[in-house]
């Protein structure tokens, strides 16, 4: 699969769980097609919940293309700033739609400097870098100032990390890695007791299903794919705007604007 496709991929998903953020699945179909119906029909929850997963493709592949971006870049400089001018394009919209800060193209150029600064560290001196990157995700983790955190931050590092390594091995390190990157909300759930449909689905949709994004990546073949003029604006110009759009009609529906 080449990076033009996982980027397409990755691109519908997150329009999908945009669009559904708005217009949840199970009310617009049952508005639409059932508009006398008394009560939300199950069988719609059980779709609804279903493709809540296709939301979850978007955010691996997007920190595996920053991980993938960082290693094939010829001007670090000029990646950088690129991702900057178009996160802070994208805050208002983002707020917008979600109400609260700190968009994901944030978090991406965070991770490709971590990326930058874990390399020069360890050009400094063995294991600086490695300790350097470190800090920055606990840091990004406690702060909580983007979307994903340290996580996310943390993903990009671990796809850098192991492009060379064997599928096997990096399904195993994901299978861990994943669900150990959700543990407040498995606190949460256990700690709490909180044994409903609701939070397991929470906890399955935040803590497995972005496994599926992972997948994805380990269908990578190296080649960039199709390309057209702009191609490379494509996504930086599409985040924005499809926020700004959705965002616009949200506050429309809530009666905001």
């Amino acid at each position: 699969m080449s990076f033009f496709a996982l980027k397409i991929i990755a691109l519908l998903s997150m329009l999908w769980d945009h669009v559904t953020y708005v217009w949840p699945l199970a009310l617009t179909v049952e508005v639409l097609f059932f508009p006398d119906a008394a009560e939300t029909i199950p069988a719609l929850l059980v779709l609804q919940r279903a493709t809540d997963y296709i939301g979850r493709i978007a955010a691996p592949i997007f920190l595996f293309s920053i991980a993938n971006g960082y290693r094939h870049t010829r001007n670090l400089k000029r990646y950088a700033l690129r991702l900057l001018i178009f996160a802070c394009l994208a805050e208002y919209p983002y707020y917008l739609l979600f109400g609260f800060h700190g968009n994901i193209m944030f978090t991406l150029l965070l991770g490709l400097l971590t990326l930058r600064l874990m390399d020069w560290g360890n050009e400094k001196r063995a294991g600086l870098g490695y300790v350097l990157a470190a800090g920055v995700v606990i840091a990004a983790q406690y702060l909580s100032l983007t979307e994903g955190n340290g996580s996310y931050i943390l993903f990009i590092l671990v796809f850098y990390g192991t492009e060379s390594w064997p599928l096997r091995k990096k399904a195993l390190l994901w299978l861990f890695l994943m669900p150990l990157s959700r543990y407040r909300l498995v606190w949460m759930l256990f700690s709490e007791q909180l044994f409903t449909y609701r939070w397991l689905h929470m906890l399955c949709i935040n803590a497995v299903g972005s496994l599926l994004g992972v997948a994805f990546t380990f269908f990578y073949n190296g080649k960039k794919g199709p390309s057209f003029p702009g191609d490379k604006y494509l996504w930086y110009v599409f985040y924005p705007a499809h926020l700004l759009v959705l965002g616009l009609a949200n506050a429309k529906i809530q009666g905001l604007w």
